[in-house]
């Protein structure tokens, strides 16, 4: 049973309420400073850095290391979710300059000319737009969770399901689309450069990127490594490591913080490497990437911090997340890796960056009245996966960041707001009409987004109080659970190793997600108490009952 593959591969992260994945170009302490001011955060587990400048490497740990991880914390095992995809954009690049594909090769071209599809736009639907996240692919197949299993959701989508799907998948519009992050198209892609190269996807990683640099520890089974694997947690319940089958070059390498550093370090240096020419297609801009901030590699994010190229990716499964950032300028590679689902490690980079000079409680606030205020409400898209929506109530701005809360926005200009809770700001393009852009200032980037013609969703907001009797623990049937708690005045829900995800209220006992297509109904017994609930996704309704407390 599965929602999404969470978030795992737009390179930002879930840092306060609207933050992104940030360390400065001039830190004021180590990555090992940060993790251990950080740490306090972590429901259990341990996380790992691994920081390299001018070529000199520091590993160190933090929280509850494993057994038997005396040595080195760079040599502890993670799941590295999508930095898996970085592997994969290199990959396709070796490919292309070897000369065995071109970017610009189809899905067509490459898959057995038995299969036909129902929309030939999809068989059209070429390599470079695979890896950019520009194919106008779902983020996960729609029938992704029929026969799933609970505690391993991938295992069981192998390739004949995946092509059968495709065979039958329509598009909405032409190639090639705005980013819209997906894992079935990374999947894809892995699955077609197999295909090409006769060899299973795993065995190609391992041949022409991970044996070339040096990578003794990145590959998918581990079974027979000497390191240690660092268990999965979920919050303070152990988790499950995931099988990603027809998707694994989406997500399923396993790999240290030393092998990812020496893998930043190629992409710092790529002379001193067998992959100069790939490594240097894979980090040109293809597309791009405007909820980074940048622009998009073959695999890989690039934006700019302070004026400077930075290079990242973030990974996330069951029990892990991981991240790494790589600043050519500053000759740096940081990597952080957490053995916990419910720890962003772009925290970690974030507690790096100088406190800002201007607080949110030195900004000056000044007053607007309501109908200075009605141009800005609406949604605006950075691209086809995040959006912010701006709504006026309570005499203000609330503005939302794609699968986060509603934060209050006060103004200190006419055009331009701050939040209190984290150090952000808002801009909207001056004029008379509705605005027609929004800009995010935080931590040395500026995000422009575009007024959409999405409509403005019509939320219910109810106080902590009313909130709280939704709360529980949810079982469907199979055995998946759903964790429905309150942060504040939302409701957060988490599905089995899932990340937990704000809901909506948009009607009576009704709410809704803003990352996926899915909403939830509360059901009540003739008492009015809530036994229950139903998942509304993909056509599907999808009961779980209320466990007693």
């Amino acid at each position: 049973m599965n929602l999404d593959l969470c978030r795992i591969g737009l390179c930002w992260a879930l840092c306060g309420a609207i933050a992104f994945a940030q360390g400065p170009t001039h830190p004021t302490k180590s990555l090992a400073e940060a993790a251990a001011e950080r740490v306090v955060d972590l429901p259990r587990g341990c996380i790992v850095t691994g920081e390299s400048k001018d070529g000199v490497v520091a590993f160190a740990g933090a929280g509850e290391l494993p057994d038997g991880s005396e040595g080195s914390p760079g040599d502890l095992l993670f799941e590295i979710g999508s930095i898996t995809k970085v592997f994969n954009g290199l990959l396709l690049a070796q490919m292309v300059v070897a000369d065995e594909v071109t970017l610009e090769d189809t899905v067509t071209n490459l898959l057995d000319p038995g299969v036909t599809f129902a929309d030939e736009r999809v068989g059209a639907i070429t390599l470079l737009q695979l890896v950019t996240h520009t194919s106008g692919l779902r983020r996960l197949p729609e029938d992704l969770f029929q026969g799933a299993e609970k505690d391993d959701p991938y295992a069981h989508y192998d390739e004949s399901r995946m092509i059968g799907y495709l065979a039958k998948a329509k598009l909405e519009g032409e190639a090639p689309f705005d980013l819209s992050y997906s894992n079935l198209g990374a999947g894809l892609l892995g699955h077609l450069l197999a295909r090409k190269a006769g060899q299973p996807w795993e065995e190609l990683v391992r041949e022409r990127i991970c044996k070339p640099l040096g990578l003794e520890d990145t590959q998918v089974d581990v079974s027979a490594s000497p390191r240690v694997f660092a268990p999965p947690y979920s919050g303070k319940k152990e988790s499950h490591t995931w099988s990603l089958a027809a998707l694994k070059s989406a997500g399923s390498l396993r790999s240290t913080a030393a092998d990812l550093i020496r893998f930043g370090q190629a992409f710092l240096d790529p002379d001193s490497t067998p992959l100069a020419k790939a490594i240097r297609l894979a980090s040109q801009p293809h597309a791009g990437a405007p909820s980074s901030g940048g622009q998009i590699g073959l695999g890989i994010f690039i934006g700019k911090r302070d004026g400077h190229t930075v290079l990242n990716h973030s990974g996330g499964t069951g029990g892990y997340r991981t991240f790494i950032q790589i600043e050519p300028d500053a000759q740096r590679v940081s990597v952080v890796l957490v053995n916990n689902s419910e720890f962003e490690p772009a925290t970690v980079l974030a507690a790096q960056r100088p406190k800002a000079k201007k607080s949110a409680k030195e900004r000056v606030e000044v007053a607007l009245e309501p109908d200075e205020l009605k141009r800005f409400p609406g949604v605006y898209a950075l691209d086809g996966s995040a959006r912010f929506t701006v709504l006026q109530r309570e005499g203000g701005l609330w503005i939302r960041l794609t699968g986060q809360t509603f934060l209050k926005a006060f103004p200190m200009g006419k055009d331009r707001f701050f939040l209190k809770v984290v150090e952000a700001e808002f801009q909207f393009d001056s004029g008379e009409g509705p605005a027609g852009t929004l800009t995010l200032f935080q931590n040395g980037n500026e995000l422009l987004a575009k007024r959409s013609d999405d409509p403005l969703p019509v939320v219910k907001f109810r106080p902590p109080a009313e909130l709280k009797p939704y709360t529980g623990d949810y079982t469907m049937i199979g055995g998946a659970k759903f964790e429905i708690t309150l942060r504040g005045a939302t409701l957060f829900a988490k599905l089995a190793d899932q990340p937990a995800l704000p809901v909506f209220e948009i009607a009576e006992d009704t709410f809704e997600y803003d990352v996926v297509e899915a909403k939830l109904t509360f059901t009540r017994n003739d008492e009015g108490t809530f036994n229950g609930l139903v998942l509304h996704q993909n056509g599907m309704t999808l009961p779980a009952a209320r466990e007693k407390e």
